[in-house]
């Protein structure tokens, strides 16, 4: 009798121990915030390629008349090239953005490596225009970024704001350790100010004074394995000048866990701050 008391106690301490150990792991995972990180980075990296290719697409070569590509935001990191020319009436056209095989710090200090390469089908802010973008052994900070990204003019919306659609396709992100995160992203982008202005009317305050809301889904896998998907809740604003999303939240949900809130401040304030909600419990978190 007492050995079969014994038995059942020793197997309920086992029981016991192992779901104990089994629910403190799950915490563990359940209030991790890395795939919102992962997720920013990926919405911080695309957005920076976007900066890069609008600036060269509404530029249409002029700026380098008179001071080569030295008038870009991007400094002279970059040499871009595009066939057949701006005079030439034909589409679609292919442009080159080369900053070379070595890292070179633009304006702001981001370091940008290796080519993006994009096809036009017609002048960037031409409505139904598609500019499709390829990376070429691309580099960021040293984060190798990997995809293709469309952006499509959708013309004017209600608002009198140009829309366009900006998709991201079989993205790969390889930090400089080699983990990965993969990601894919349907957006719509809600141009609210600085439209009627270039680097060629304005100078930098031409291109600084861009406003984007954003909206739409995404969904990708952590650096960990761990896929999630997103939905913007409310608009992202990004201004084109700042690295960061400044305000507005998403909704966050790895597989088979709670739902993460993401909430990116104030509008106005450019830092890397955010805060993730899990389970009522909040996390600052400091993006890419």
């Amino acid at each position: 009798m007492k050995n079969n008391t014994l038995i059942t106690i020793v197997t309920l301490f086992v029981f016991l121990t192992i779901y104990s150990c089994k629910k403190e792991e799950t915490t563990i995972i359940d209030n991790s915030t890395i795939s919102s990180k992962d997720n920013g980075a990926a919405e911080n990296l695309f957005a920076d390629i976007k900066k890069v290719v609008e600036e060269a697409a509404d530029d249409e070569g002029q700026s380098g008349r008179t001071a080569s590509e030295s008038a870009y935001s991007f400094g002279s990191c970059a040499t871009v090239s595009i066939t057949p020319a701006w005079g030439d009436t034909t589409w679609p056209k292919v442009m080159e953005i080369d900053f070379g095989p070595t890292n070179c710090a633009g304006v702001y200090g981001i370091n940008r490596r290796g080519k993006l390469i994009v096809t036009l089908t017609d002048r960037y802010r031409n409505v139904g225009s598609v500019l499709t973008v390829q990376t070429q052994n691309y580099f960021i900070n040293d984060v190798k970024v990997e995809g293709t990204k469309t952006l499509t003019n959708n013309g004017y919306n209600l608002n009198n704001h140009l829309e366009y659609i900006v998709n991201v396709s079989n993205a790969v992100i390889t930090y400089t350790d080699n983990t990965t995160i993969t990601w894919n992203s349907t957006r719509t982008n809600e141009w609210i100010e600085g439209d009627s202005t270039t680097w060629f009317t304005n100078g930098i305050a031409g291109i600084c004074d861009d406003v984007y809301l954003i909206t739409g889904s995404a969904n990708g896998v952590n650096r960990n394995g761990l896929a999630y998907t997103v939905g913007i809740t409310s608009p992202l604003r990004k201004s084109v000048c700042c690295r960061w999303v400044e305000s507005g939240t998403l909704e966050l949900v790895p597989q088979g866990f709670a739902t993460r809130t993401v909430d990116f401040g104030v509008a106005g304030n450019c830092d890397n701050q955010a805060t993730v909600t899990i389970n009522g419990n909040v996390y600052n978190i400091s993006m890419w």
